[in-house]
């Protein structure tokens, strides 16, 4: 695990950056924001453990930019301002933790493999939901709904859906569905794809305006995003 420290006091950086490398961290250790910008734009950074105030720049302020930015690293706030309103205000900004100095490294382990960890669980519920436009599929519980109307779909439609649903907006072979619906690695020329394409057409259009799957003619189909 690589974990970026921000931290422009020396001595606490060695501190921190030997104590988290015995851990089993890989540490990239900087002292300033323009250099923390840089780090984690060329680096693959799993979580952030910064400093409240640096001498370019107030964790708040730095934290907002990266939320703006789309940066969605996790992100552990430390600093001797330990008040409630501090510890809100960095919240607030986007931090997921705020850690009060002094601290024990134990507990700021601790804190960073608890942020992984709900990390990890965030990525696979989103991965349990597949979305394109008003069209939502849940992977876990195998249900579908338009624009929130439950689609009822037999079991054949709902992996025809999640096929499509994979590469929204892009053309899905007949090959590719009928290798992932019905496990086929030739095509049986009939009409088994057409047929239940129609099937899940209509249901699809009676729960949402427009029409939601389109025929690339000769290739195969595409799941169109209405949004």
């Amino acid at each position: 695990m690589q974990i970026l420290l921000v931290e422009d006091d020396p001595q606490i950086a060695e501190r921190v950056a030997s104590d988290l490398a015995r851990n089993g961290y890989r540490v990239i250790d900087v002292a300033t924001a323009e250099a923390a910008h840089h780090a984690l734009a060329v680096n693959s950074i799993e979580a952030v453990v910064l400093d409240r105030l640096l001498g370019d720049g107030d964790a708040i302020t730095i934290i907002a930019e990266w939320r703006r930015a789309g940066i969605k690293t996790p992100i552990l706030v430390v600093s001797s301002l330990s008040g409630v309103a501090d510890r809100i205000a960095g919240l607030a900004a986007g931090a997921d933790d705020y850690l009060a100095k002094p601290f024990h490294t134990e507990e700021l382990d601790a804190r960073l493999r608890a942020l992984l960890r709900a990390r990890d669980r965030h990525a696979q519920r989103e991965s349990d939901i597949l979305e394109c436009g008003s069209i939502r599929i849940d992977r876990r519980l195998r249900t579908a709904s338009r624009s929130g109307t439950p689609l009822m779909l037999q079991p054949r439609e709902y992996r025809l859906l999640e096929a499509l649903a994979l590469s929204p907006g892009q053309v899905v072979p007949r090959s590719v569905l009928l290798e992932k619906v019905w496990k086929l690695s030739f095509d049986p020329r009939t009409k088994i794809i057409e047929t239940h394409i129609s099937r899940l057409r209509d249901k699809l259009d009676f729960a949402g305006s427009g029409e939601a799957i389109e025929t690339v003619r000769g290739i195969g189909y595409r799941l169109r995003d209405d949004a």
